[in-house]
């Protein structure tokens, strides 16, 4: 009794499923059983598998994570560097009284 699945397979090895089905000549479904049952029979066999490709996924998962972690915290320091340069121009712009003889420009020391 056939039983329908989900799977998620990295693009790469859907790219070697595809090229396989190409050359023997099946849908992309009847390539992925095929290599199913290859690889079933290759264990009961007794040889080992390689799972160190079975781990990609995963790992793309928790690099994608992270990227969000820092994706968050750039927002948060860039909403900290907007308040600390608010709060720096307003006390730049605050309007301090001078002093008549300290208002004049440096270059204009020749007038009286």
């Amino acid at each position: 009794m056939p039983i329908r699945l989900s799977i998620t397979i990295d693009s790469e090895i859907i790219d070697q499923v595809d090229k396989f089905a190409k050359e023997q000549g099946f849908d992309r479904n009847r390539a992925i059983l095929e290599c199913i049952s290859a690889g079933i029979q290759r264990l009961s066999a007794g040889e080992q598998l390689n799972t160190s490709q079975i781990t990609r996924l995963e790992d793309y998962k928790e690099i994608r994570a992270t990227l969000n972690d820092i994706k968050a915290t750039l927002g948060n320091l860039i909403e900290e560097i907007r308040v600390m340069h608010h709060t720096i121009e307003a006390e730049w712009l605050k309007e301090n009284r001078a002093v008549p003889y300290q208002s004049r420009k440096w270059y204009e020391f020749w007038k009286t």
